[in-house]
């Protein structure tokens, strides 16, 4: 650790040209660069707003209709939010008999219900909520701004650099659309790591503990996982010895993390929410139907039942893992080096995401560990366990992070390969330098590539099928809308989406386990095909509703299986309503479980 007045740390200053001079109440290597910089101060906040500006003018040409309902997920949140807007609690509106919602803190739900509250026709207010969205993305990437710029080694300049590439990165862009609580979390943890930074050095004012700790609150309330974030903060706090300090922030945050935790804990037990609908046969004796709702309203209790042994944890580790290791190189190089497809393309992912981890470290040892440095380790142990892939999403409030990581060991690697040349080292060691320095041009060159091709196409093309879909989809809804009873109940993938659209109750018709997304057993799969008309016949439902785009967020390779096995339930049914991709069935007949395979 460099001591205050190293000579080193003075040339690395100097070299960084920061003349940031030191926090009085810095500790050691803690060094804080002062709030006001003078002209450099406001010309840097200056062009951090104009990016600001762009990305929202460049967000007005993405319709958030066209992106709605990509991820279930959202329609879930915008469904929870009006219950709460009309005065019925937080609840899971489109699930028969309105069950409490215990997947998602109230935060974000709370938030979007007083778009309900002002703008209440849809799907016109789906616009306004996506809006809510992208003001916590400029909250990010304000967030992230403040957080680079006060790491020895980046500055104002390579910090705006950085953070210009998050606001217009595709995944970013797509999230900041979506009404998911994804990137409120990511500005709520960075801002939490920011503050805390400030609040754990030695002579902070109280007042930036007191906000930290609500910060850190409110990251817990928008999203579980945010408990990563406050157990980062305590961690900084007890390596810098702050206890006192550690003991204030854990005040003011643990009563938010403990009720947050409390209101996601199940309030029904299967047999309480099955028995309304039970009729000549017991719902508990459906296994498709118990493994739903446990879905819907005890996610704890869907874990248990989704890694049931100690061989399908330990593959779910190794998944998650593998997953993670690769993930940094998804934002990078995917679909381009088709990450997580090919083995050449793990492998560059491999090396990529090392290469990102080890600049962060190098960074990190020459400016002393921060929060964000301890959420990071806490945030991935709650990743691993977690039994949903979707690390492009979970890896959002690092992007910043692990981009600087990159740019840190890459100036690294040049600096060694530049110096090899200039100091006229033996030849061998300047081969070797100079095809580390191809290697780094080509992944640069394949990574901006990447950057303004690959995954815009994509995404301009599932905006645009979402978009028919959705316009067909609307035609089936107000079908529905007009020509069954309030009482009616269907079988829908889009479950919430019906909801919103047409005021019918609608379920899905199974939630598949996930033991075998790392297992790979087909005989889990054809147990949950099995019972896919458990769900139907325990909530007596009256129609089924098959789309084309069914199924689109479950297993590519098992699609096919999927909508064949719905098929063939779907035989000899009446159908009472269709279009080019979308059929509505009358199930009256479809009201017997089906057997025990």
């Amino acid at each position: 650790m460099l001591s205050h007045s190293s000579p080193l740390r003075g040339q690395i200053r100097g070299f960084l040209r920061l003349d940031a001079g030191d926090c009085p109440g810095a500790r050691g290597p803690f060094r804080t660069v002062p709030w006001n910089q003078g002209v450099g101060h406001w010309l840097s906040w200056s062009c951090l707003a104009a990016i600001l500006v762009a990305f929202l003018l460049h967000l007005r040409f993405m319709s958030p209709v066209g992106y709605f309902g990509v991820c279930p997920d959202d329609a879930v949140y915008f469904s929870s939010a009006k219950a709460l807007a009309q005065g019925h609690g937080y609840i899971i509106a489109s699930f028969p008999g309105g069950p409490p919602q215990t997947k998602y803190p109230v935060l974000y739900p709370w938030l979007l219900s007083w778009i309900w509250r002002f703008y209440p026709s849809f799907p016109a207010n789906i616009v306004p909520a996506a809006w809510i969205t992208a003001f916590f993305t400029c909250w990010f990437l304000a967030a992230a701004f403040e957080l680079l710029r006060r790491l020895a080694g980046v500055g104002d300049w390579t910090a705006l650099a950085i953070v210009s590439l998050c606001a217009f990165e595709p995944h970013v862009l797509v999230l900041s659309r979506c009404l998911l609580s994804d990137v409120p979390f990511a500005a709520l943890a960075l801002t939490a790591a920011v503050v805390g930074d400030r609040a754990m050095q030695e002579r902070a004012r109280p007042a930036f503990t007191l906000l930290a700790g609500v910060v850190a609150a409110l990251s817990v309330m928008t999203r579980t996982i945010g408990v990563a974030v406050a157990a980062g903060i305590v961690a900084a706090a007890l390596h810098r010895r702050a206890y006192r300090k550690a003991a204030l922030f854990l005040l003011v945050a643990a009563p938010w993390v403990l009720v947050s935790m409390w209101a996601g804990h199940p309030a029904l037990t299967p047999a309480e929410a099955g028995s309304p609908w039970q009729a000549g046969t017991s719902a508990l004796a459906l296994p498709g139907w118990q493994q739903s709702l446990l879905y819907y309203t005890n996610y704890g209790a869907f874990w248990r039942l989704c890694v049931p042994s100690l061989g399908v944890f330990g593959a779910m580790l190794a998944g998650n893992l593998a997953l993670w290791v690769k993930g940094m190189a998804v934002y990078l190089f995917s679909p381009t080096l088709q990450i997580e497809k090919s083995l050449a393309g793990n492998a560059i992912g491999g090396i990529v995401s090392a290469g990102a981890v080890a600049g962060i470290l190098r960074q990190a040892r020459s400016d002393g560990w921060k929060p964000i440095h301890f959420i990071i380790p806490f945030y991935f142990a709650v990743v691993l366990i977690w039994n949903f892939p979707i690390l492009d999403r979970f890896f959002l409030p690092f992007l910043p992070l692990f981009y600087m990581g990159l740019w840190v060991e890459g100036k690294h690697l040049v600096h060694l390969a530049l110096s090899a040349y200039r100091d006229r080292r033996p030849l061998g060691e300047r081969v070797v330098c100079g095809i580390t320095l191809a290697v780094l041009a080509t992944l640069s060159g394949v990574a901006i590539w990447n950057y303004r091709y690959g995954y815009r196409s994509e995404i301009a093309g599932q905006a645009e099928f979402r978009t028919r879909m959705w316009a067909e989809k609307a035609q089936a809804y107000d079908w529905i809308r007009r020509n069954t009873g309030s009482g009616t109940r269907i079988i829908a993938y889009d479950d919430a989406s019906l909801y919103l659209y047409a005021g019918r109750a609608a379920v899905r018709p199974i939630s598949f386990s996930t033991e075998y997304v790392y297992t790979r057993d087909m005989r889990v799969l054809e147990r949950d095909l099995a019972h896919i008309s458990d769900v139907a016949c325990a909530i007596r439902a009256h129609f089924w509703l098959v789309s084309e785009d069914d199924f689109y967020s479950e297993l590519q390779d098992a699609q096919p299986l999927m909508k064949a096995r719905v098929a063939q339930r779907m035989s000899g049914l009446p159908e009472v309503y269709h279009s080019e991709r979308i059929q509505l069935y009358d199930i009256s007949r479809l009201l017997q479980p089906a057997p025990s395979p």
